[in-house]
């Protein structure tokens, strides 16, 4: 196959931020070739300078500026308490064409025919816009797949901007972002590839988060331009939002007001009160007992337990959980043999230096196995039992080198499939549903990429959070945050098709934290013939 030739529309050679890190990706890609950079000589900064004098009045310009001491501000702090938030600088080493944009109202760039003509005699597949500019007309078309660009942004709700800040004032659970193939029509292009993350708390934290995770999605769809596979239609919407544009004072006062109030309340209540999950059980079906009946497990001194899953052996049921140790930082995996009005403490059941969670159990050859939550050993993990409920061993990695979370492995159609959650960051981990199968049953370290993966980019449905059996239906339970709090709530989706091809579910229904008093979450559920549990906050 040959490689794609792309050429970068920028206003420098020197690429950092976002930018820089959508290159860097690219540069890793033995299918991609970046032939040119297409350079804007724009006007000098004094000219820019008198331009914006003109435009904007002195009030306006003050609130702009007053933006970007917010931005500094927010970027010196996150920085200074996580050295880890940077972003890649990249130079480009490339062909470089100069070109001589005319700006117009409202930052239009137009290219003079000369320009156009150079552009098009560089024989590039697509151009990959990296500048300032609003692109319209001519250049659109000079390529034989158009010119495609990231908007920081869902674009059936915010378009304009600033990146990642208005998602925050308005408390959104989740910032969009999408790769378009441009058009005349502002932030509204056709849409190649769309995504959710989950909204943080901070502006520049959010606008952090956006940039890095949304950066590797351009592989994703530069191949599928490449293979001239077709692309999702996500449609068409009615945009009854306004465009927006950095925020009048008014609003940054109100930001500022929300943001740290609330971050100094939620510190302050962290560190005198402990939240912890609580896990509670009930006799009966899914679909015939009610939340409120459920009854609940009394946690431990400075543990909290979440993350049940239920197994039966020889008549009697267990329930799993993991149990987190606040003094510990981490967590193990605990058991309890339940009966109708009681659950009776097992103790630890495994245990690893490392954190371990979401302890999904189930049988293959007559041997029972457990796959927790192993991210911080970068694998998906699978423990046999030894001695029932007591004794595992470390059994095999079925994937490795991956950063995930929440496994859950069942058969069906004699395929075996593994869905989970994983990505760049924790947060992403959140955003992303994969599929796995394997034709050689669960032992196996040759897992199968899904065609589709990832499945989901969406933290509105993309993390699991438990599994339920119910008359032959399998129905997967994904986990839904709200504005600052994981785990708010959760969705039962029936499982409707999954294959080598295709994988489809429809939401059944969406379960609230309303059936206890004073409670502010729940995020998992699981089931076995005897019993249903849950967990909540």
């Amino acid at each position: 196959m040959q490689k794609l030739k792309i050429g970068i529309l920028a206003d420098s050679i020197i690429q950092s931020g976002f930018n820089g890190e959508v290159l860097e990706k690219i540069l890793g890609s033995k299918n991609l070739d970046i032939k040119a950079l297409i350079l804007n000589n724009r006007p000098n900064k004094r000219k820019r300078f008198l331009f914006l004098f003109k435009k904007y009045s002195i009030i306006r310009l003050f609130e702009k500026f007053l933006f970007l001491l917010l931005f500094k501000f927010e970027k010196f702090i996150c920085r200074l308490f996580n050295k880890k938030i940077k972003f890649s600088t990249v130079k480009l080493k490339t062909t470089v064409l100069n070109v001589f944009p005319e700006i117009k109202k409202n930052n239009f760039y137009t290219y003079n025919s000369s320009d156009l003509e150079k552009i098009k005699n560089l024989e590039l597949d697509i151009i990959l816009r990296m500048g300032s500019g609003i692109l319209k007309d001519k250049i659109l078309k000079i390529t034989k797949f158009g010119i495609i660009s990231y908007h920081l942004g869902d674009n059936d709700f915010y378009r304009g901007g600033p990146a990642g800040f208005w998602e925050v004032y308005n408390k959104e659970p989740a910032t969009g972002f999408i790769i378009q193939r441009l058009n005349n029509e502002l932030d509204n292009g056709e849409v190649l590839f769309k995504g959710h993350l989950i909204t943080k708390n901070i502006y520049y934290l959010n606008y952090t988060n956006l940039c890095k995770n949304s950066a590797k999605y351009i592989l994703h769809v530069l191949s599928k331009i490449q293979k001239q596979q077709t692309f999702k239609n996500y449609g068409k919407s009615i945009y009854f939002n306004p465009l927006y544009k950095e925020p009048r004072l008014i609003e940054i006062i109100k930001y500022l007001l929300n943001t740290y109030i609330k971050i100094f309340t939620k510190n302050f209540s962290k560190f005198f009160f402990k939240q912890k999950w609580k896990v509670a059980y009930v006799k009966g079906n899914i679909f015939q007992k009610r939340l409120e009946n459920y009854k609940i497990i009394k946690s431990n001194k400075n543990t909290f337990f979440a993350d049940p899953f239920l197994w039966k052996y020889k008549d009697n049921n267990y329930l799993f959980v993991e149990e987190y140790n606040f003094k510990k930082h981490k967590a193990h995996i605990s058991g309890f043999v339940l009966k109708e009005k009681e659950a009776k403490y097992l103790g630890t059941i495994l245990e690893e230096d490392f954190h371990l969670s979401f302890p999904f159990i189930f049988n293959y050859k007559e041997k029972i196995y457990l796959c927790p939550e192993t991210r911080h050993k970068n694998e998906i993990r699978l423990y046999e039992c030894v001695e029932f409920p007591m004794k595992w061993k470390f059994s095999k990695t079925l994937i490795s080198n991956i950063s995930a979370v929440d496994t859950i492995i069942f058969e069906k159609n004699l395929i075996w499939w593994l869905l989970t959650n994983s990505g760049f960051s924790d947060l992403n981990k959140s955003s992303e549903l994969n599929i796995f199968y394997s034709k050689d049953g669960p032992l196996t370290s040759n897992w199968i990429p899904h065609k589709k993966n990832p499945i989901y980019v969406d933290s509105r449905i993309a993390r699991n959070g438990g599994i339920v059996f119910n008359n032959n239906n399998i129905y997967r339970i994904n986990q839904k945050f709200s504005f600052g709090q994981y785990g708010k709530e959760f969705d039962l989706n029936l499982i409707e098709e999954i294959n080598e091809e295709n994988f489809i579910e429809k939401k059944i229904c969406n379960i609230k934290p309303l059936f206890f008093r004073k409670i502010n979450g729940t995020h998992h559920f699981n089931n076995n013939e005897d019993f249903c549990t849950m967990d909540f906050i």
